[in-house]
Protein backbone atom coordinates (compact mmCIF):
# COMPACT_ATOMS: atom_id res chain seq x y z
CA UNK A 1 0.00 0.00 0.00
CA UNK A 2 1.36 3.34 -0.68
CA UNK A 3 1.60 5.89 1.67
CA UNK A 4 -0.95 9.19 1.19
CA UNK A 5 0.86 11.91 -0.76
CA UNK A 6 1.26 14.53 1.64
CA UNK A 7 2.34 18.51 0.87
CA UNK A 8 2.29 21.70 3.42
CA UNK A 9 -0.08 23.97 2.61
CA UNK A 10 1.82 27.15 2.20
CA UNK A 11 4.46 27.67 -0.10
CA UNK A 12 6.91 28.63 2.76
CA UNK A 13 8.42 25.76 4.54
CA UNK A 14 7.96 27.93 8.20
CA UNK A 15 5.78 29.93 9.84
CA UNK A 16 6.86 33.42 10.36
CA UNK A 17 7.08 34.87 14.08
CA UNK A 18 3.26 36.48 14.68
CA UNK A 19 1.57 34.20 12.00
CA UNK A 20 -1.36 32.74 13.89
CA UNK A 21 -0.99 28.94 13.21
CA UNK A 22 -3.64 25.97 13.57
CA UNK A 23 -1.94 22.80 15.59
CA UNK A 24 -2.67 19.58 17.26
CA UNK A 25 -1.31 18.16 20.38
CA UNK A 26 0.50 15.55 20.80
CA UNK A 27 1.98 14.94 23.99
CA UNK A 28 2.52 17.14 27.00
CA UNK A 29 5.88 17.02 28.83
CA UNK A 30 7.64 18.91 31.45
CA UNK A 31 8.47 22.32 29.71
CA UNK A 32 5.41 22.31 27.35
CA UNK A 33 3.27 20.86 25.27
CA UNK A 34 4.71 19.26 21.97
CA UNK A 35 2.15 19.78 18.74
CA UNK A 36 2.30 19.36 14.86
CA UNK A 37 2.02 22.36 12.61
CA UNK A 38 -1.00 21.48 10.62
CA UNK A 39 -0.61 23.49 7.81
CA UNK A 40 3.21 22.93 7.47
CA UNK A 41 2.70 19.37 6.96
CA UNK A 42 3.04 18.51 10.69
CA UNK A 43 6.69 19.80 11.13
CA UNK A 44 7.17 19.70 15.31
CA UNK A 45 6.33 23.27 17.56
CA UNK A 46 6.39 23.30 21.46
CA UNK A 47 4.08 25.73 23.40
CA UNK A 48 6.47 26.59 26.81
CA UNK A 49 4.49 26.10 30.05
CA UNK A 50 4.56 29.85 30.60
CA UNK A 51 2.73 30.84 27.12
CA UNK A 52 -0.43 28.38 28.07
CA UNK A 53 -2.04 31.01 30.33
CA UNK A 54 -2.07 33.98 31.51
CA UNK A 55 -3.58 32.93 34.61
CA UNK A 56 -1.38 30.94 37.07
CA UNK A 57 -1.57 27.32 35.93
CA UNK A 58 -3.75 24.98 38.52
CA UNK A 59 -3.75 22.29 36.15
CA UNK A 60 -2.51 21.34 32.35
CA UNK A 61 -5.14 19.59 31.67
CA UNK A 62 -7.66 21.97 31.85
CA UNK A 63 -5.93 23.96 29.78
CA UNK A 64 -4.42 21.97 26.74
CA UNK A 65 -5.35 18.12 25.84
CA UNK A 66 -3.75 16.01 23.55
CA UNK A 67 -5.37 15.35 20.15
CA UNK A 68 -6.68 18.62 20.59
CA UNK A 69 -6.75 21.16 17.21
CA UNK A 70 -6.49 25.23 18.34
CA UNK A 71 -4.76 28.81 16.88
CA UNK A 72 -1.54 29.21 18.94
CA UNK A 73 0.63 31.94 17.67
CA UNK A 74 4.83 31.86 16.78
CA UNK A 75 6.67 33.38 18.75
CA UNK A 76 10.01 32.08 17.41
CA UNK A 77 11.92 30.39 14.88
CA UNK A 78 14.76 28.63 14.07
CA UNK A 79 15.16 27.00 11.04
CA UNK A 80 18.72 25.90 10.83
CA UNK A 81 17.79 23.57 13.83
CA UNK A 82 14.11 23.50 12.94
CA UNK A 83 12.76 24.59 16.48
CA UNK A 84 9.73 26.75 16.72
CA UNK A 85 7.83 28.00 20.06
CA UNK A 86 4.41 28.76 19.75
CA UNK A 87 2.24 30.51 22.49
CA UNK A 88 -1.38 30.02 23.43
CA UNK A 89 -2.20 33.00 25.73
CA UNK A 90 -1.36 35.77 23.33
CA UNK A 91 -4.62 34.55 20.89
CA UNK A 92 -6.55 36.89 20.58
CA UNK A 93 -10.29 35.53 19.79
CA UNK A 94 -10.16 37.21 16.63
CA UNK A 95 -6.83 35.70 15.64
CA UNK A 96 -8.85 32.17 16.33
CA UNK A 97 -11.45 33.39 14.03
CA UNK A 98 -8.63 34.46 11.18
CA UNK A 99 -6.51 31.38 11.80
CA UNK A 100 -9.70 28.83 11.98
CA UNK A 101 -11.56 30.38 8.56
CA UNK A 102 -7.80 30.69 6.74
CA UNK A 103 -7.07 27.07 7.84
CA UNK A 104 -10.78 25.55 6.50
CA UNK A 105 -10.15 27.20 3.09
CA UNK A 106 -6.43 26.11 2.57
CA UNK A 107 -7.74 23.08 4.21
CA UNK A 108 -9.93 22.12 1.17
CA UNK A 109 -7.43 23.12 -1.47
CA UNK A 110 -4.74 20.62 0.05
CA UNK A 111 -7.54 17.92 -0.08
CA UNK A 112 -8.38 18.93 -3.78
CA UNK A 113 -4.86 18.71 -4.56
CA UNK A 114 -3.82 15.85 -3.10
CA UNK A 115 -7.20 13.61 -4.65
CA UNK A 116 -6.04 14.84 -8.36
CA UNK A 117 -2.65 13.94 -7.38
CA UNK A 118 -4.00 10.59 -6.53
CA UNK A 119 -6.48 10.38 -9.43
CA UNK A 120 -3.24 10.75 -11.91
CA UNK A 121 -1.47 8.56 -9.62
CA UNK A 122 1.34 10.82 -8.93
CA UNK A 123 4.41 8.47 -7.22
CA UNK A 124 5.98 10.88 -4.99
CA UNK A 125 5.45 14.38 -2.71
CA UNK A 126 7.51 16.63 -5.35
CA UNK A 127 5.12 15.80 -7.97
CA UNK A 128 2.05 16.70 -5.91
CA UNK A 129 4.34 19.92 -4.44
CA UNK A 130 5.35 20.76 -8.13
CA UNK A 131 1.25 20.85 -8.68
CA UNK A 132 0.80 23.20 -5.84
CA UNK A 133 3.33 25.66 -7.24
CA UNK A 134 1.59 25.81 -10.34
CA UNK A 135 -1.85 26.10 -9.32
CA UNK A 136 -2.40 27.19 -5.46
CA UNK A 137 0.62 28.79 -4.40
CA UNK A 138 0.93 30.82 -7.82
CA UNK A 139 -2.54 32.50 -6.93
CA UNK A 140 -1.15 32.98 -3.24
CA UNK A 141 2.09 34.87 -4.53
CA UNK A 142 0.16 36.80 -6.49
CA UNK A 143 -2.16 38.06 -3.99
CA UNK A 144 0.19 37.72 -1.46
CA UNK A 145 -2.59 35.84 0.84
CA UNK A 146 -2.53 32.59 2.18
CA UNK A 147 -5.44 30.18 1.44
CA UNK A 148 -6.16 32.71 -1.19
CA UNK A 149 -6.10 29.96 -4.04
CA UNK A 150 -9.71 28.58 -2.50
CA UNK A 151 -12.09 31.73 -3.71
CA UNK A 152 -10.01 31.36 -6.76
CA UNK A 153 -10.74 27.71 -7.31
CA UNK A 154 -14.12 28.80 -6.67
CA UNK A 155 -14.65 31.40 -9.09
CA UNK A 156 -13.21 28.71 -11.63
CA UNK A 157 -16.37 26.56 -10.69
CA UNK A 158 -18.31 29.40 -13.22
CA UNK A 159 -15.04 30.76 -14.92
CA UNK A 160 -12.77 27.84 -15.97
CA UNK A 161 -10.35 30.48 -18.02
CA UNK A 162 -8.73 31.59 -14.32
CA UNK A 163 -6.96 28.40 -14.11
CA UNK A 164 -5.12 29.34 -17.82
CA UNK A 165 -2.73 30.85 -16.48
CA UNK A 166 -1.32 27.23 -14.77
CA UNK A 167 -0.06 26.08 -17.36
CA UNK A 168 -1.68 22.43 -16.66
CA UNK A 169 -2.11 20.21 -19.49
CA UNK A 170 -5.67 18.89 -20.25
CA UNK A 171 -6.18 15.97 -18.13
CA UNK A 172 -4.47 17.78 -14.96
CA UNK A 173 -6.75 20.39 -15.58
CA UNK A 174 -9.62 18.45 -16.18
CA UNK A 175 -9.33 16.45 -13.47
CA UNK A 176 -8.82 19.23 -11.29
CA UNK A 177 -12.00 21.33 -12.40
CA UNK A 178 -13.79 18.21 -11.50
CA UNK A 179 -12.49 17.82 -7.94
CA UNK A 180 -13.13 21.55 -7.58
CA UNK A 181 -16.68 21.16 -8.58
CA UNK A 182 -17.56 18.46 -6.56
CA UNK A 183 -15.60 19.67 -3.43
CA UNK A 184 -16.38 23.61 -3.34
CA UNK A 185 -19.96 23.64 -4.90
CA UNK A 186 -22.17 22.63 -1.80
CA UNK A 187 -21.21 24.68 1.16
CA UNK A 188 -21.85 22.61 4.50
CA UNK A 189 -23.56 24.83 6.48
CA UNK A 190 -23.53 24.44 10.14
CA UNK A 191 -26.50 23.58 12.70
CA UNK A 192 -26.55 24.63 16.35
CA UNK A 193 -29.09 23.66 18.87
CA UNK A 194 -28.83 24.83 22.30
CA UNK A 195 -30.18 22.46 25.58
CA UNK A 196 -29.92 22.05 29.08
CA UNK A 197 -29.68 19.04 31.16
CA UNK A 198 -29.28 18.12 34.26
CA UNK A 199 -29.87 15.77 36.77
CA UNK A 200 -30.16 16.84 40.65
CA UNK A 201 -30.80 13.16 41.85
CA UNK A 202 -28.22 10.35 43.02
CA UNK A 203 -26.96 9.98 39.93
CA UNK A 204 -25.94 13.76 38.88
CA UNK A 205 -23.26 14.13 36.59
CA UNK A 206 -23.24 10.80 35.39
CA UNK A 207 -26.73 10.40 33.92
CA UNK A 208 -25.71 13.82 32.41
CA UNK A 209 -22.96 12.35 30.84
CA UNK A 210 -25.08 8.85 29.52
CA UNK A 211 -27.43 11.24 27.90
CA UNK A 212 -24.89 13.40 25.95
CA UNK A 213 -23.37 9.85 25.04
CA UNK A 214 -26.75 8.77 23.73
CA UNK A 215 -27.21 11.94 21.72
CA UNK A 216 -23.85 11.39 20.28
CA UNK A 217 -24.39 7.70 19.25
CA UNK A 218 -26.81 9.44 16.44
CA UNK A 219 -23.52 10.39 14.86
CA UNK A 220 -22.04 8.96 11.50
CA UNK A 221 -19.64 10.56 9.50
CA UNK A 222 -21.28 12.28 7.28
CA UNK A 223 -23.36 13.84 9.93
CA UNK A 224 -20.54 14.71 12.62
CA UNK A 225 -22.43 15.54 16.08
CA UNK A 226 -20.53 17.83 18.59
CA UNK A 227 -21.80 18.53 21.79
CA UNK A 228 -19.92 21.48 23.85
CA UNK A 229 -20.31 22.31 27.35
CA UNK A 230 -20.83 25.79 27.60
CA UNK A 231 -22.00 26.62 31.31
CA UNK A 232 -24.14 23.45 33.51
CA UNK A 233 -26.35 23.12 32.69
CA UNK A 234 -26.07 24.53 29.05
CA UNK A 235 -24.94 22.59 26.58
CA UNK A 236 -24.29 23.45 22.43
CA UNK A 237 -24.85 20.74 19.65
CA UNK A 238 -23.39 21.29 16.29
CA UNK A 239 -23.47 19.18 12.93
CA UNK A 240 -22.23 20.19 9.63
CA UNK A 241 -23.77 19.47 6.54
CA UNK A 242 -24.49 20.53 3.01
CA UNK A 243 -27.72 19.27 3.16
CA UNK A 244 -29.74 21.21 5.90
CA UNK A 245 -32.61 19.03 5.90
CA UNK A 246 -30.24 16.59 7.09
CA UNK A 247 -28.95 18.16 9.85
CA UNK A 248 -31.79 19.87 11.87
CA UNK A 249 -33.34 16.18 11.64
CA UNK A 250 -30.24 14.63 12.63
CA UNK A 251 -30.09 17.37 15.66
CA UNK A 252 -33.52 16.58 16.22
CA UNK A 253 -32.86 12.84 16.29
CA UNK A 254 -29.96 13.30 19.12
CA UNK A 255 -32.01 15.88 20.99
CA UNK A 256 -34.96 13.32 21.25
CA UNK A 257 -32.25 10.31 22.46
CA UNK A 258 -30.51 12.55 25.00
CA UNK A 259 -34.32 13.92 26.28
CA UNK A 260 -35.47 10.27 27.29
CA UNK A 261 -32.50 9.04 28.39
CA UNK A 262 -31.97 12.02 31.31
CA UNK A 263 -35.65 11.67 32.02
CA UNK A 264 -35.68 8.07 32.21
CA UNK A 265 -32.47 8.70 34.79
CA UNK A 266 -34.93 11.09 36.77
CA UNK A 267 -32.99 14.16 34.87
CA UNK A 268 -34.30 17.43 33.62
CA UNK A 269 -34.53 18.68 29.97
CA UNK A 270 -35.40 21.84 28.22
CA UNK A 271 -34.68 22.64 24.68
CA UNK A 272 -33.16 26.63 24.97
CA UNK A 273 -32.53 27.26 21.16
CA UNK A 274 -34.48 24.54 18.74
CA UNK A 275 -32.05 23.19 15.37
CA UNK A 276 -31.64 26.35 13.17
CA UNK A 277 -28.38 27.05 10.42
CA UNK A 278 -25.56 29.59 12.54
CA UNK A 279 -23.90 32.02 10.42
CA UNK A 280 -20.25 33.16 11.03
CA UNK A 281 -21.20 35.83 13.33
CA UNK A 282 -23.04 33.00 15.46
CA UNK A 283 -19.96 31.42 15.16
CA UNK A 284 -17.71 34.16 16.97
CA UNK A 285 -20.35 34.82 19.15
CA UNK A 286 -20.73 30.84 20.56
CA UNK A 287 -16.78 30.99 20.83
CA UNK A 288 -16.10 34.12 22.75
CA UNK A 289 -18.81 32.46 24.64
CA UNK A 290 -16.88 29.20 25.39
CA UNK A 291 -13.80 31.05 26.21
CA UNK A 292 -15.65 33.69 28.57
CA UNK A 293 -17.00 29.92 30.04
CA UNK A 294 -13.66 28.63 30.50
CA UNK A 295 -12.03 31.48 32.05
CA UNK A 296 -14.98 31.60 34.33
CA UNK A 297 -14.67 27.72 35.22
CA UNK A 298 -10.88 28.30 35.11
CA UNK A 299 -11.41 31.17 38.43
CA UNK A 300 -13.83 28.71 40.02
CA UNK A 301 -12.04 25.24 39.88
CA UNK A 302 -9.13 25.94 41.23
CA UNK A 303 -7.60 22.43 42.23
CA UNK A 304 -10.79 19.93 42.14
CA UNK A 305 -9.82 17.63 39.25
CA UNK A 306 -13.02 15.82 40.32
CA UNK A 307 -14.84 17.31 37.82
CA UNK A 308 -11.97 17.31 34.92
CA UNK A 309 -13.01 14.67 32.78
CA UNK A 310 -16.78 16.85 31.98
CA UNK A 311 -14.78 20.16 32.22
CA UNK A 312 -15.11 22.17 28.70
CA UNK A 313 -15.04 19.07 27.36
CA UNK A 314 -15.76 18.84 24.00
CA UNK A 315 -17.46 15.59 23.00
CA UNK A 316 -17.41 14.22 19.33
CA UNK A 317 -18.86 11.78 17.49
CA UNK A 318 -16.39 10.50 15.77
CA UNK A 319 -12.52 10.92 15.70
CA UNK A 320 -12.96 14.88 14.71
CA UNK A 321 -9.52 14.92 14.00
CA UNK A 322 -9.12 11.83 11.32
CA UNK A 323 -7.85 14.52 8.72
CA UNK A 324 -9.66 13.85 5.71
CA UNK A 325 -7.94 11.20 4.18
CA UNK A 326 -11.01 8.98 4.20
CA UNK A 327 -13.61 11.48 2.80
CA UNK A 328 -11.10 11.78 -0.79
CA UNK A 329 -11.65 8.12 -1.39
Amino acid sequence: VRMPLSCRFYKEKYPEVEDVVMVNVRSIAEMGAYVHLLEYNNIEGMILLSELSRRRIRSINKLIRVGKTEPVVVIRVDKEKGYIDLSKRRVSAEDVEKCTERFAKAKAVNSILRHVAELLHYENDEQLEDLYQRTAWKFEEKYKKKASAYDFFKQAVLDPSILAECGLDEETKEVLLNNIKRKLTSQAVKIRADIEVACYGYEGIDAVKEALRAGLACSTEDLPIKINLIAPPLYVMTTSTPEKQDGLKALNNAINKIDETIVLMGGVFAIKMAPKVVTATDEAELARQMERAEAENAEIAGDDDEEEEIEGQVYSGGEEEEVDEEEDK
